[in-house]
C-alpha cells in the first residue's frame, strides 16, 4: 500500500512538551523555535551567527526534522530579550528561566502527520488504530536515527571497538555527519577522493576540530598509531552521538530476537539493515510481558540475566556474537569520550491521543502524543506501508 510523506512541511507537524515554563527571573532566556525546511543545528547556528553568540550558551532537549514543522524549546544563556525572524525559522522570546533547557526536560512531542496518496480504506484504518491502542507497537529506532551514517550503511565506533582505526576514521570524517549541514558535503567528497591527501581537504573543513584533526593527519606518517591518536582529537559529543547510533542498532536487533522468541513476527518492513518486525496483536499474556519489558542500552556495565518468561541475556550475547563480540564488555574502547552509557528502554509503546480524520480523497490527518526518543515515523509505517498488509 503506496503513500506519500511530508509533501509539504505542514504535513509534519512535530510540537514539543516540556517541563520548562517562563518565568520573571533566571539566567537564561527560553525562546519557543519554530522551523521548516532546515536543522535544529542550523537553525542554531544561524542564530548563533545573526547575534554574535558562542553556541556553548544555547541548550534544547532534541534534534527536530528537517523536512517537517517543528516547533521546540531553547535556552541561551543571558540571550536577548526579543524575537528573530529568518527564512526558515521564528524564534519567539518567552521569558527568563532559572534552568537551560535539555533532554531531561523533554518530555515528548505532539504529532499532526497528513498521509497523502494513501487507498487503505476507513474502516481498515479505524480497525489498525484500535488495534494499535490495544496493542502498541515496537519500540524501533527509526532510520532518522542513522541518518549520520545512512551513506556509507556502516558503524564507525563498531571499527574502533575491533581496533580498525584507519578505517574508523575514513567513516567519520568521509561519510558521517551531525548536523546535515549542507556545506559539510564539500569535505566529505574531497575526503572520498582524496584520502590520506589530507592537505588537499583541510580548507573543506567548516569546523576547528576538523581542521585540527586533518592538520594533524597531514603532518604525521600514516600508523595504527597515529590513527588511534588522531580518533581522540573528534569533537567529544560528535564520538558520543555516533557511540549512541551504535547502540541503537544494537538495541533494534535484540528487540527483534525478542519478538521472534514470541513468535511474534506477524509481518517485515525494509529497513537500512535487512528488515524490522511487526506484530499485529497480542495474547494477554505476551502483551503483559512486552508492556512491562524494558530492554537496557547495551554498554559493559549492565548485568543481564535469563528468566522463564525471557532469556534476555542468551538474546542479547545472540545479537553480540553475530556483530563479532563474546559479551557486552567487548563494547569498551580507550578512545576519549566514547562512553557507552546506558538506560531502560520500553519494548513496545502505546501512542496517547490516537485519531484520525479524512482532509480529503486519499488523505488522512493522523494525531498522537509519543513520549521523547520514540519514533512517529513507525507508527504511520505500521498504519499504511504494504507490508503490514500483505
Amino acid at each position: 500500500m503506496s503513500y506519500k510523506l511530508k509533501s509539504s512541511p505542514k504535513d509534519f507537524v512535530v510540537s514539543e512538551v516540556a517541563s520548562i515554563q517562563p518565568s520573571k527571573e533566571g539566567d537564561f532566556s527560553l525562546y519557543l523555535l519554530k522551523k521548516w525546511d532546515i536543522t535544529t543545528w542550523e537553525a542554531i547556528g544561524k542564530i548563533a551567527k545573526k547575534w554574535k553568540l558562542s553556541l556553548k550558551y544555547f541548550g534544547y532537549g532534541g534534534l527536530k526534522d528537517k523536512k517537517a514543522l517543528t516547533f521546540q524549546y531553547i535556552t541561551i544563556h543571558n540571550g536577548p530579550k526579543r524575537d528573530l525572524k529568518d527564512k526558515n525559522f521564528e524564534l519567539t522570546y518567552l521569558g527568563k528561566s532559572k534552568h537551560p533547557m535539555d533532554k531531561d526536560k523533554l518530555l515528548g512531542n505532539n504529532f499532526e502527520i497528513v498521509v497523502r496518496e494513501t487507498y487503505i480504506q476507513e474502516d481498515v484504518l479505524e480497525a489498525e488504530i484500535e488495534k494499535i491502542r490495544i496493542f502498541g507497537l515496537p519500540n524501533y529506532f527509526d532510520e532518522q536515527r542513522f541518518s549520520s551514517i545512512k551513506e556509507s550503511k556502516a558503524f564507525p565506533v563498531k571499527e574502533i571497538i575491533l581496533g580498525n582505526y584507519e578505517r574508523a576514521l575514513y567513516l567519520i570524517l568521509a561519510y558521517s555527519s551531525f548536523d546535515e549541514i549542507t556545506s559539510s558535503k564539500k569535505l566529505r567528497d574531497c575526503l572520498q577522493k582524496n584520502w590520506k591527501k589530507w592537505q588537499n581537504c583541510i580548507e573543506y573543513a567548516k569546523l576547528t576540530w576538523k581542521k585540527n584533526l586533518l592538520s594533524f593527519l597531514a603532518t604525521h606518517k600514516p600508523s595504527q598509531r597515529t590513527f588511534k591518536r588522531a580518533l581522540h582529537l573528534i569533537d567529544l559529543d560528535f564520538l558520543f552521538f555516533l557511540g549512541n547510533v551504535y547502540q541503537s542498532y544494537l538495541w533494534n536487533e535484540v528487540l527483534k530476537e525478542v519478538l521472534k522468541y514470541f513468535n511474534l513476527v506477524h509481518f517485515k518492513m525494509p529497513f537500512l539493515w535487512g528488515e524490522l518486525y511487526f506484530y499485529k496483536t497480542l495474547p494477554e499474556e505476551k502483551l503483559n510481558i512486552l508492556m512491562s519489558l524494558k530492554i537496557p542500552f547495551p554498554s559493559p556495565r549492565i548485568h543481564l540475566e535469563d528468566h522463564p518468561e525471557l532469556p534476555l541475556k542468551t538474546l542479547y550475547l545472540k545479537v553480540l556474537k553475530k556483530e563479532g563480540f563474546e559479551d557486552l564488555k567487548n563494547l569498551r574502547t580507550f578512545i576519549k569520550g566514547l562512553v557507552f552509557k546506558t538506560y531502560p528502554r520500553p519494548a513496545i509503546i502505546f501512542p496517547q491521543n490516537l485519531s484520525y480524520e479524512k482532509v480529503e480523497n486519499n488523505s488522512y490527518r493522523i494525531k498522537f502524543y509519543l513520549e521523547k526518543a520514540s519514533f512517529a515515523t513507525l507508527l504511520i509505517k505500521r498504519l499504511f506501508d504494504d507490508s503490514a498488509y500483505s
